[in-house]
């Protein structure tokens, strides 16, 4: 199986109040008190486009879907659905299969796949709606839809739809609002750029807007959310490695606007060439996306973030280890205390990112840390065991 490096991604305690810079001048108070945060739009000013301009949430527990990864072919375009519980994503080498999995609850790993027969030739990427009936198939160039009756039948003959306003370019990436009478998809021309459709026929889209992003960046697929207040996307800059994005809007009626273009937090691997394809629970809880540390597309593998407070273990069914760090907050030296530790120590390595995913220390684990040249800020702790990864956050004052 592909092993692919992840970080242990950021996000603040559900009972701290405490802040974040937006900007140079701009700052964003955020109190959890056990609410989940919202996507609020922020005013940005001209540092908008600048990594360290961040969600005010992140995400954790990102990890390789190494139980459904094809070791030798490619995985990607990932459909989450609103529970987080079914994925759909394309595998093959040319992305020529609907593969289907699942798992009984979200602290679960995902069932070996299955194949999703659609007649349909030479398809790119698929997006469902929410109750898997409908699908919407993207080949090299054009648009097609299929519909079932239930989830357990099969799809009818996919029909073909026109898009009209755009020259003919390779599309890819569609993803549609809950009435399906709005169409986002990818349009790889040059540069490449996210393009939204109003439908006016069963059979038919016309093209309405190019979703706005800073000067210097280049739009690459991805998906609207489930409640159709924010679009996550891929994006790279001057010609650099592909990172997850948002837009957001205070309504489904409003459009997307540059000002609410921020980096998402947590869950990007700058070591990677690309981070994309995301797709996204109810309430953005669960991403499923796609990771690539070459040029190769047969190294495509999938991931799968959570949107929460930092978790010990992704499986909390299985036996955990006691790990505490302090003091926390601390001036960069801290020790971390470990317990029932069910690896070889010889194996135990810990490794500590700032909030960019940037990798500040390694080495195999001792009681006794000291990062201190480190700037303040809050850093992440990936510890691996010999067994599991396991991450903690720490406060450097």
């Amino acid at each position: 199986m592909k092993t692919i490096l992840i970080f242990a991604a950021a996000i603040f305690s559900t009972t701290a109040f405490s802040q974040i810079s937006i900007s140079n001048t701009t700052k964003q108070n955020i109190d959890n008190n056990g609410i989940q945060l919202k996507n609020t739009p922020v005013q940005l000013i001209a540092e908008y486009f600048s990594a360290s301009v961040m969600t005010v949430y992140a995400y954790d527990t990102v990890r390789p879907l190494a139980e459904i990864n094809n070791p030798t072919n490619a995985d990607a375009y990932p459909w989450i659905s609103p529970d987080g519980l079914r994925l759909y994503y394309t595998s093959g080498a040319n992305a020529d299969g609907l593969m289907f999995t699942q798992r009984a609850n979200t602290s679960s790993y995902f069932d070996s796949p299955t194949l999703v027969p659609i007649s349909i030739s030479s398809p790119s990427s698929y997006w469902l709606s929410s109750d898997e009936l409908d699908v919407y198939i993207c080949t090299s160039n054009e648009l097609y839809y299929a519909h079932r009756n239930t989830v357990s039948s099969s799809f009818n003959t996919p029909v073909l739809i026109n898009l009209t306003g755009i020259p003919s370019s390779s599309i890819k990436g569609a993803s549609l609002n809950t009435a399906q009478n709005v169409l986002f998809v990818c349009v790889f021309s040059t540069p490449s750029k996210i393009v939204e459709f109003a439908r006016t026929s069963s059979t038919s889209f016309n093209y309405v807007r190019t979703l706005p992003v800073p000067s210097g960046y280049i739009a690459h697929p991805g998906q609207l959310s489930k409640d159709e207040l924010t679009f996550f996307f891929s994006a790279s800059y001057n010609v650099g490695n592909d990172l997850l994005y948002q837009l957001t809007r205070t309504s489904p009626t409003d459009s997307f606007t540059i000002s609410t273009f921020q980096q998402i937090q947590g869950i990007n691997d700058t070591s990677m060439l690309v981070n994309g394809q995301p797709s996204m629970s109810d309430g953005l809880n669960w991403v499923a996306f796609m990771r690539c540390g070459t040029m190769n597309w047969t190294a495509n593998d999938l991931f799968i973030a959570n949107k929460g407070p930092i978790t010990s273990v992704f499986n909390p069914s299985e036996e955990q280890i006691s790990i505490s760090v302090f003091p926390n907050p601390s001036s960069g030296k801290f020790t971390i205390q470990m317990e029932n530790a069910k690896g070889k120590n010889a194996d135990s390595m810990i490794e500590i990112y700032n909030v960019f995913g940037e990798k500040v220390f390694r080495q195999q684990i001792s009681k006794n840390i000291d990062v201190s040249y480190s700037p303040k800020g809050i850093y992440f702790i990936k510890i691996y065991d010999g067994v599991k990864i396991y991450t903690r956050k720490v406060v450097i004052q």
